[in-house]
């Protein structure tokens, strides 16, 4: 296993804090809160950004502020800050799918009432519906 700098967990935490709060519905808040803050592909995202800005900031620290090939560095990270919260949307865009494909058999099993999954399937697609890049490109779209 990886070892995560704390700067990458917590720009991943930050987006599971961030997207999770868009929602009202709690089925919904927590299982974006969740998958976010497991998901594989946005960590490694998030490890690749962290570890340009330190990188970005043991340049400086060695040759000072002025030094030549920084902006690159900085450009990379910005890139890799960007691609982790396009992955970031596409997540959500996967849980809006999962949470209308699965909602009714959490409530069968008791994890949830009804009404409480109807409301979080209508935030759902509302999210899914104003999201449709990222959805269709993860194939959430489907469940529409």
């Amino acid at each position: 296993m990886t070892r995560r700098s704390p700067a990458s967990k917590q720009m991943q935490s930050d987006f599971a804090e961030r997207f999770a709060d868009e929602f009202d519905e709690a089925p919904l808040h927590n299982k974006v809160w969740d998958d976010l803050g497991e998901d594989d592909q946005l960590a490694r995202l998030c490890d690749a950004a962290a570890m340009a800005d330190a990188a970005a900031d043991l340049r400086v620290s060695y040759l000072g502020e002025d030094v030549d090939h920084l902006e690159p560095i900085e450009e990379a990270e910005g890139t890799l800050g960007w691609v982790a919260r396009q992955r970031a949307v596409e997540a959500v865009a996967e849980v809006c799918a999962t949470l209308i494909q699965d909602g009714d058999q959490w409530v069968e099993e008791g994890h949830w009432e009804q009404t409480t999954i109807d409301g979080a399937k209508q935030e759902a697609r509302e999210w899914l519906q104003t999201h449709t890049t990222e959805a269709e490109r993860v194939g959430a779209l489907e469940v529409l």
